[in-house]
């Protein structure tokens, strides 16, 4: 019941959550945070530093370990059939929403998973959201467990550097950091043992506030229709502006196709609900990302 009241978050606050993060287990049951001095508060204190937390899930046996955000991508795999500890490194195929309300690309460290999961992976595979990893193991510990590792921004170098204290740290392009800023915790998908003296915000009390301006389509096809819901008709190819017309054929080396394509560019003058006005009709925005 502890971990339950750790919770500090705004009501008010609004945050734009195109592709937010959530927790990636479905027990969050943290043994030891980055502060923990059993062995983690030399990653801390050393250069570069990352901030680890240990997961023992529900400690009921080997829980699994799920894609955190729409789409992630395997960048390497570490360990398996040798004396090193197995690792798993994983980045975001676009940018994510961050719980202290910033966005980049994501990069995840996972340890101590066991050569029977890893076995089944590959570079360059791919996840969607809230589907299975791999699971907890103790492959280089003494129990089941995950040491889990988060940064903003995509894999550097070969994903990690031996830091001033002798830790193997997470290294991206950006900064690795501390796991309350990147999680959001989604109460309807993860159930709360222990926080780990750690303050998360909880997704469901965020409220969503896409801006207006220009966006870009991040679907192989995203419909277009007449108002701002499913319930509405879609569009047809002749139905869009003609500008978005140009568009699709130059995307598509000549196709019609029935909607907006990825990577088509278009600004959006009004948002209600999730969706967006645009000049040839509404679209949903959680198929977008802004354009910068």
């Amino acid at each position: 019941m502890r971990g339950r009241q750790r919770f500090i978050f705004s009501q008010e606050r609004r945050i734009y959550l195109n592709n937010y993060l959530i927790y990636p287990c479905k027990t969050m049951r943290i043994t030891q945070s980055y502060k923990g001095k059993t062995s983690h508060l030399p990653h801390t204190q050393g250069t570069p530093k990352d901030y680890p937390i240990d997961e023992g899930c529900s400690n009921t046996g080997r829980d699994w370990v799920y894609c955190p955000c729409d789409s992630m991508t395997v960048k390497r795999i570490y360990g398996v059939g040798t004396k090193g500890t197995n690792t798993l490194w994983l980045q975001s195929d676009r940018k994510v929403s961050f719980a202290d309300g910033t966005r980049d690309y994501f990069t995840l460290l996972i340890t101590h998973p066991d050569d029977e999961d890893l076995k089944k992976l590959s570079v360059g595979q791919k996840f969607s959201r809230k589907e299975k990893i791999c699971r907890e193991g103790k492959d280089g510990a003494t129990a089941n467990h995950l040491h889990i590792s988060g940064g903003k921004g995509k894999m550097q170098g070969n994903g990690w550097v031996k830091n001033s204290k002798g830790k193997w740290v997470l290294t991206v392009t950006g900064e690795a950091e501390k796991p309350e800023n990147l999680f959001f915790i989604d109460t309807d998908f993860t159930k709360i043992l222990s926080v780990g003296g750690l303050d998360f915000r909880r997704l469901q009390d965020v409220k969503e506030d896409y801006p207006t301006g220009s966006y870009r389509v991040n679907c192989d096809l995203l419909f277009v229709r007449k108002g701002p819901s499913t319930k509405y008709e879609r569009k047809k190819f002749n139905e869009l502006s003609p500008v978005a017309q140009r568009k699709i054929l130059t995307l598509t080396k000549g196709k019609e196709k029935d909607g907006y394509v990825r990577g088509l560019r278009f600004i959006v003058y009004e948002v209600k609900n999730g969706w967006g006005r645009t000049p040839s009709g509404w679209v949903s925005l959680s198929y977008c990302e802004v354009a910068q």
